[in-house]
């Protein structure tokens, strides 16, 4: 993508691909209006330019020269009826003119439509390039820009929530306050070695420790967020394991509300990884249910237990099903060795059964909670929810505090400026000369600009818009 102009009118299917009520073909560029009047008769006959901003049109997408006929004249050849929207510069979306063919939503209308827009001298979109569009002529800023994105993902309530306020701007207003804070402090940091026997407020440099100090300690806090809202972006991943006929794909089950994995009394039934996801109190929770296997007999065996090795290591929590119906046995001891440093739960597991030992035989395992649940009769399995809830987060997140650092690029971005602002500091108790230290003030200030887009070039652009689809 690098190096695409703004002068040229790109167009896209802007809707899923497959069936549905409506589809739309978006253009935006300068020619927008003229390309989609040429192929639109509206159905009171006036011409697309005199179409007020934000309004939408009734008629019909043609080929071949009608003029303003109905398209019952035999020089019609009508494609679709569709509602034309039009929202002229600078109002838009990329704050270009933009047109909007609503059409019936089957995909070979829209590649019809698309395709007669392309002939009339647009071009396709590139992924993301109608955001990226917005941004570079200054309708959004990066991380609003990559917002959008994470709307269209969000997979859980808390995820949607915090990408609605990044595209409002919550976190831009965060980072351009930190940036502009360090650069005040680079500008004084230069006036001492533009002037270094005058007067300028800030005339020493062990002055300028506490104010880097302060830059850090708020970079530390939105840091130690980001933690948990990585989290509320992309989910908990959560890996249900334990020996063989535990009762690890009933469970999966009955977190799931439906039979999705096979259950049988066979040991081994499940070979491979099972995935699906749940979402509790808006939080969305990917549930892995894992080979129970620890001896591998066979090739096929030999890969699952690889595939639930690498599924643990992954894992944000474990959940290490117990059966209470017989006594611990030293495989699940062996087991819980292989996790032992994770965070996790223990689940014992069949609680409508005599238990045949007591929570006092696990004091040696582990201090953390330990849930009793009946996978098959459905008891407890919410209390089992809100223990994997709580043992990541307190409550529902607070979002009074402002949007939650969530975005892997913000994450070690802010990471990376965090680090010269550590090696300024250095300097400056060190004795250092204050310019080594004004060197890591100057590239903390440009880490923080990437995340905002002051600071760009087009390989991060080309690396953040190739995420979206064509027509967003």
């Amino acid at each position: 993508m690098a190096g695409l102009g703004l002068d040229d009118t790109i167009a896209a299917v802007a809707t899923a691909v497959g069936e549905g009520a409506v589809g739309i073909v978006r253009l935006s560029g300068p020619e927008a209006l003229k390309v989609v009047d040429k192929i639109f008769l509206a159905r009171n006959r006036r011409s697309l330019f005199e179409q007020p901003d934000f309004t939408m049109r009734l008629g019909w997408i043609v080929r071949g020269a009608c003029g303003r006929e109905m398209p019952a004249s035999r020089s019609c050849d009508v494609v679709d009826e569709v509602l034309v929207s039009v929202m002229r510069a600078p109002r838009s979306y990329t704050r270009e003119d933009v047109v909007e063919v609503n059409a019936h939503g089957g995909m070979r209308a829209l590649e019809a439509v698309l395709r007669l827009v392309l002939e009339g001298g647009t071009r396709l979109a590139e992924p993301g390039e109608f955001t990226r569009r917005a941004f570079l002529n200054g309708r959004l800023d990066l991380p609003q820009a990559e917002a959008v994105l994470d709307v269209v993902r969000a997979r859980g309530d808390w995820a949607l929530k915090n990408s609605e306020r990044q595209l409002l701007g919550a976190l831009s207003h965060v980072f351009c306050e930190m940036r502009d804070h360090l650069i005040g402090i680079l500008a004084d940091m230069e006036a001492v070695l533009d002037f270094p026997e005058e007067e300028t407020g800030v005339a020493q440099a062990r002055h300028f420790v506490p104010l880097l100090v302060q830059a850090a300690d708020r970079m530390d806090a939105h840091l130690k967020r980001s933690v948990q809202g990585r989290l509320i972006r992309e989910g908990l991943k959560v890996v249900i394991t334990g020996r063989t006929n535990v009762g690890k794909s009933s469970l999966l089950n009955a977190l799931l509300r439906q039979e999705r994995a096979i259950v049988t009394p066979l040991p081994g039934t499940t070979r491979d990884t099972v995935e699906e996801t749940i979402r509790i109190q808006g939080l969305a929770v990917h549930l892995i249910d894992t080979a129970g296997l620890t001896v591998a007999r066979d090739a096929v065996e030999v890969e699952a237990l690889a595939r639930s090795r690498q599924a643990r290591e992954k894992a944000d929590i474990v959940l290490c099903v117990l059966d209470g119906s017989v006594g611990l046995q030293d495989e699940d001891r062996r087991l819980f060795e292989s996790f032992a440093d994770k965070a996790h739960l223990i689940v014992i597991n069949k609680f409508d059964l005599p238990r045949a030992w007591d929570r006092e035989a696990l004091r040696n395992w582990t201090v953390g909670p330990v849930i009793d649940v009946s996978a098959r009769t459905g008891d407890h399995i919410m209390e089992l929810e809100q223990a994997v809830l709580k043992s990541v987060f307190d409550g529902p997140p607070a979002w009074d505090e402002g949007a939650w650092v969530s975005n892997v690029r913000h994450i070690e971005t802010l990471r990376r400026g965090r680090e010269g602002l550590t090696r300024a500091i250095d300097s400056l108790e060190e004795g250092l000369p204050l310019d080594v230290a004004a060197l890591d003030v100057r590239a903390a200030t440009q880490s923080i600009g990437e995340i905002t887009g002051a600071v760009c070039t087009e390989e991060i652009l080309d690396a953040i818009f190739s995420k979206f689809c064509i027509g967003k």
